[in-house]
């Protein structure tokens, strides 16, 4: 690689388009390329807008105190520029990195608003991309390449640390060191980035946990829906199927019972007319007629003892109907109660804890607690699968209406005892009346068929209509408990129970119902946008979590990388190190006739921890610094400083000789470093430009004439009248050619 063209514009004094030409004598030799004019005319600008397009920072190195120095300020005869640009252009050739465009050309512009910009190619570009382009080309930003006026002598003046950082850009470590630079930014980006998703996922881990339960009970209260929906459709349907079809058979039975009831009683009071009418015609004796009105009193007072016994069993058995609803009404477990019940279940587990906790525990005391335990459980488990039934006491039989049937029974007893002895009596009668009225009593006979008969439908029908009464009572309850959970059905309940048919065990439907319900209420009422909530917690949790691992694989790849590149250029270091001083020591000596120069390795001083104990330096740490001796002949000095000038710059020389020949850069500025030289000393300076010159391409800004004779090319650099510079390019060999021909 070598630089090829430079272009400025606006740029101190160069106000117009100024364009120097820079090329190779062949292929094998770069040559040297003088910049030369009097003072104050800018020919050191040169050498500064190299520097400049190739990202110095430093105004001071620029020496200028504000970027607005850098843009041409104008004259009397010429107005300010609005903007300074450089451009240089760099060839790569074909032995070089292939990773590298053939031609590049980097190009800095700055403007009077401050704004700045750089360019690769004609690319916007930033300053990273330029210093990592550079450093991949092996040119240093800020070390020998440019060397200006007093820097040379400043490397001997700088610290250790400062001499290293000097020799690790001219060793070629820039682009490892700014790798590892960029590594460590990401290392340090990626902690920051995991630690943040870290602290994302332990901020939504508990609120996740907490929507997934949540969602199961949601999913749990869905499905125990549907089996609500199932079991109300089959038990109400069921139930309304089966006491419609209970009322209308008992109907039928209550209807035909009344029926035969009235026609009884239709034909009892048919004979009764007739046998009153025989009885006129065939007067019956005295006796007789004693007699039979017994009965009939007799058969009054039964009928009004048979009506108010069948009220009075009508009274127990809707008692007891409504006793049994209420029972069989079933009452899910209430929340409190549950809570109750497991704080009990709680308690005795801790109580088991504590003596299980206990080195030797004693068994006979902890049975009776597991015991108490099992039992609480199975009796906790068995209330929360079957629903109890509606507390409510035992039905029992009112005293008075109990004594009053034990009373209408005897009265029975007794008016059959007595109608037995009266029909005795007129059988007797009848007997001696010879069979006179054997119709008549024929007649009264079935009379008193007929009132039996009408008597048994009575009793029938009052049987019935308690039935009726009771399932009446059992449909009243069926409707209380459908109008408390689902009234809506009611309307419909004809047509749900013709869907419905009959329900084999439909009673045993309704602790499953209730149970269902129990549960229902304990999962309570979840709001359907949670699953909506849940699914974004946790497709963001799968994503931080995925993100995490990532981090996690990046910030292992960087450590491996970060710690390929301490080690590449540890060695790359040493091994660089070692030639260097080699060569400084070599050449030290070519320019010096004599002496000993070395670079001596500066070890990183200890540490103090927090306690104040010294913290030895470890064996594989790297270098802090680079140190300089320097020992002229026929000297003993122990200090650098104590060169004299020209020592100080022949020194300086062989560093930067040594330099050039472990890594050759492909092209180097040399601002003025000859001007402290006598002429002696110059001509080795140039033999050194004569001899690096087939490896790498100078620059030189000088005044000697010495040094000047080593150009193949020398540019004129002169100030105007209107302020501004303007450049005379000569090549000395066209120049040699003329005179030739001359």
């Amino acid at each position: 690689m070598y630089l090829k063209r430079l272009e400025m514009q606006g740029f101190k004094t160069f106000a117009v388009k100024t364009v120097l030409e820079f090329s190779p004598e062949g292929a094998k030799r770069r040559g040297v390329t003088s910049i030369v004019g009097p003072n104050g005319s800018g020919k050191s600008n040169v050498a500064d807008a190299i520097r400049w397009v190739m990202g110095e920072q430093s105004m001071k190195l620029l020496r200028g105190k504000k970027q607005e120095d850098l843009i041409f300020s104008g004259s009397q005869n010429k107005a300010r520029s609005g903007f300074a640009e450089v451009s240089m252009t760099l060839v790569t050739e074909q032995s070089e990195s292939e990773d590298l465009p053939a031609e590049i050309v980097l190009t800095r512009r700055l403007y009077r608003d401050g704004k700045s910009e750089f360019e690769i190619n004609r690319q916007q570009a930033k300053l990273a991309d330029v210093t990592m382009l550079l450093a991949q080309s092996g040119i240093g930003q800020r070390t020998y390449s440019v060397i200006g006026q007093g820097m040379a002598d400043a490397i001997l003046s700088a610290s250790p640390a400062e001499r290293k950082e000097f020799f690790d850009e001219a060793a070629g470590l820039r682009p490892f060191q700014l790798k590892r630079h960029q590594s460590v930014s990401k290392l340090d980006s990626s902690r920051e980035r995991l630690a943040q998703a870290d602290a994302l996922l332990r901020e939504i881990t508990p609120r996740l946990s907490s929507l997934e339960r949540q969602v199961k009970r949601l999913e749990q209260r869905d499905a125990l829906e549907a089996d609500r929906i199932r079991l109300e459709k089959s038990y109400y349907g069921g139930s309304w199927h089966e006491l419609s079809e209970r009322m209308g058979e008992v109907k039928i039975r209550l209807d035909a019972a009344q029926e035969r009831e009235t026609k009884f009683l239709a034909e009892a009071r048919a004979m009764q007319e007739e046998l009153a009418g025989m009885e006129q015609s065939v007067p019956p004796s005295v006796e007789l007629d004693q007699l039979r009105r017994k009965i009939e009193e007799i058969a009054e007072e039964r009928s009004v003892l048979r009506e108010r016994q069948a009220k009075l069993y009508a009274q127990v058995e809707i008692a007891k109907a409504k006793a049994q609803a209420q029972r069989e009404t079933r009452t899910p477990l209430s929340f409190s109660k549950i809570i109750e019940a497991v704080e009990v279940s709680q308690k005795q587990l801790d109580t088991l804890l504590d003596h299980v906790r206990h080195p030797s525990p004693d068994v006979a005391k902890i049975k009776p607690i597991v015991e108490s335990l099992h039992a609480h459980h199975a009796d906790f488990s068995n209330r929360l699968q079957r629903p109890v039934m509606e507390e409510a006491p035992t039905p029992t039989t009112d005293p008075e209406v109990e004594a009053a049937l034990k009373q209408i029974v005897l009265e029975m007893d007794t008016l059959t005892a007595r109608t037995k002895e009266i029909q005795a009596k007129m059988a007797e009668v009848n007997r001696q009346e010879d069979g006179k009225r054997a119709h008549l009593f024929e007649t009264q006979r079935q009379l008193n068929a007929r009132r039996d008969e009408a008597r048994q439908a009575e009793r029938a029908a009052s049987d019935a209509a308690v039935e009726m009464a009771r399932w009446e009572t059992r449909r009243d309850a069926f409707l209380a408990e459908l109008r408390t959970h689902r009234p809506d059905l009611e309307p419909t309940l004809d047509i749900l129970a013709q869907e419905t048919g009959k329900v084999d065990q439909v009673d045993t439907l309704l602790p499953q119902l209730s149970r269902t319900r129990s549960q229902l209420e304990w999962i309570g009422n979840i709001d359907p946008a949670t699953q909506k909530e849940y699914t974004e917690t946790k497709e963001r949790f799968e994503f931080l979590t995925t993100q995490v691992e990532d981090l996690r694989g990046a910030i292992r790849g960087l450590d491996t990388v970060i710690a390929e590149l301490d080690e590449t250029i540890r060695t790359k270091s040493e091994q660089a190190f070692h030639i260097l001083n080699s060569e400084f020591s070599k050449t030290f000596r070519s320019l010096f006739g004599g002496g000993e120069a070395a670079l001596l390795q500066v070890a990183p001083e200890p540490t103090v921890d927090e306690e104040g104990n010294l913290v030895p330096v470890p064996a594989d740490a790297p270098v802090a610094g680079i140190d300089i001796q320097a020992t002229p002949p026929g000297k003993r000095l122990k200090s650098i400083a104590l060169l004299s000038g020209g020592e100080r710059a022949l020194t300086s020389i062989a560093l930067i000789s040594a330099i050039m020949a472990t890594n050759p850069s492909p092209f180097i500025v040399l601002d003025e470093v000859d001007a402290a030289l006598d002429e002696v000393n110059t001509k080795k300076y140039a033999d050194i430009l004569e001899e690096r010159a087939n490896a790498t391409q100078f620059i030189v800004v000088t005044h000697n004439r010495t040094t000047m004779h080593q150009a193949s090319t020398i540019y004129g650099v002169t100030l105007g009248e209107d302020g501004s510079s303007k450049v005379l390019s000569v090549r000395l060999e066209d120049v040699g050619t003329l005179q030739g021909k001359g």
